[in-house]
């Protein structure tokens, strides 16, 4: 890989890096999505520093070319976002139920507060 394409491919993964610490001060991100795409920043920062790493790595593990390595770490990884995200979709969808029906039992309660209220000053 050419020099210059190097150099411009890390300072991309430098304002990644950059947005990724900006959204999490903004309490935009949880820690621990941002210790996962740092990480994730930092082995592209490692990638691209090392030579011919990602071929070698190819090699060893049997993959015919490191564009099919690539590929096949990048499908496993969002995989696993999508299932971690389903996950916190099922809790929030969980708690949001729960929100719900303390509200309707507060509400009920509320009302018969205030019938047992308009009955008192009637009478």
């Amino acid at each position: 890989m050419q020099t210059n394409l190097k150099i411009a491919l890390i300072i991309v993964v430098l304002i990644y890096i950059f947005f990724i610490l900006k959204a999490v001060k903004r309490k935009n991100m949880r820690i621990g999505y941002l210790i996962f795409w740092s990480i994730t920043g930092v082995i592209l920062i490692i990638a691209l520093l090392i030579p011919n790493l990602v071929e070698n790595i190819a090699n060893v593990l049997g993959f015919g070319m490191p564009i099919n390595m690539i590929f096949s770490v990048a499908i496993f990884i969002i995989l696993y976002l999508i299932f971690n995200l389903t996950i916190l979709i099922s809790k929030e969808h969980n708690k949001n139920t729960m929100l719900i029906q303390e509200v309707s039992m507060l509400k009920k309660r509320v009302d018969e507060l205030e019938k047992k209220e308009e009955n008192f000053n009637g009478k």
